[in-house]
């Protein structure tokens, strides 16, 4: 299992958001909270037994939730949950809307990792070789 650390987290802002890395570094404002959401996933398989999905949902829950950056949050989630399932040979079948969806879910309406897991879970699969 791969897991993001800080600089995936900044290049997802960065792809997220269409600015530099250094802007994503200057767009940084809680670095202890963003290390708590990168810690989530691991955390989750050491004490929880989590799957990958599981994992996945609680990143994406972290990083939503937890407000490390002054704004982008919801779009650094998004790139980061695709890029950590895509590193570990899932994808993400969920529309663009969907997506928008699940991360106001969090954010807006605030979803717990089990309502972000219920959602995640059929729309994660492995990929297909060629």
């Amino acid at each position: 299992m791969e897991y993001p650390d800080r600089d995936a987290a900044l290049l997802a802002y960065a792809e997220g958001l269409e600015v530099s890395f250094e802007d994503a570094s200057y767009a940084l404002s809680n670095e202890g909270a963003l290390e708590s959401a990168l810690a989530r996933p691991r955390n989750a398989a050491a004490y929880e037994g989590a799957d990958l999905v599981r994992q996945a949902a609680t990143l994406f829950w972290g990083i939503a939730s937890a407000h490390a950056f002054r704004d982008g949050n919801k779009r650094t989630a998004v790139v980061l949950l695709r890029a950590f399932l895509n590193v570990n040979d899932h994808e993400l079948e969920l529309s663009e809307d969907e997506r928008f969806s699940l991360a106001l879910g969090v954010a807006g309406e605030h979803w717990t990792v089990d309502q972000v897991d219920a959602v995640l879970r059929p729309a994660v699969h492995v990929i297909a070789e060629d």
